[in-house]
């Protein structure tokens, strides 16, 4: 998966690149600055389905729930950055190719970590689900992740850049 990632973080360069050469480097930082801006705040939405996700796994194991402001906190946190470079990526690479749908975005990022993220969950459980049910759930809750993520990442960059 790390691989992928640095494909792709290759390719948003290029294009970043590509771009700085027709419109001017201040452009260029301008648009990095404003996604990554954009992507922490959307980040949010990652952080909580973490979150949720974390809790859904507590649930599962049938153990005794133990949010703590401090940890959820800390999950939103550390989670919320991962939107600063999915932000980028998006900006750079993926948003004139989606035509601007931050729903699609979402899906997209939900189809790639649908099975690392369902199969990290199911090495956690202390019970054997049918495995129906663990791959819709953890479809679900992986869509809760990056649906949201993706929509707010795109209203966001419409209203800083004001664009419709």
């Amino acid at each position: 998966m790390i691989f992928l990632l640095i494909a792709v973080l290759l390719v948003t360069g290029w294009r970043f690149a590509a771009v700085a050469r027709r419109r001017g480097l201040p452009w260029v930082l301008r648009s990095v600055a404003v996604a990554a801006g954009c992507g922490l705040l959307a980040g949010v939405f990652i952080g909580v389905g973490a979150r949720v996700g974390m809790g859904a796994i507590t649930v599962a194991n049938g153990a005794p729930q133990r949010l703590t402001a401090s940890g959820t906190a800390a999950v939103v946190i550390t989670f919320s950055g991962f939107g600063v470079v999915l932000g980028i990526i998006y900006e750079g690479l993926l948003r004139r190719l989606l035509r601007r749908n931050g729903l699609a975005y979402g899906a997209l990022l939900t189809l790639c970590t649908w099975y690392p993220l369902g199969q990290a969950a199911a090495q956690e459980l202390t019970v054997s689900p049918a495995v129906i049910l663990l791959v819709v759930t953890s479809g679900l809750l992986t869509g809760l992740i990056w649906l949201p993520y993706g929509f707010a990442l795109e209203a966001l960059l419409r209203r800083w850049q004001g664009r419709d």
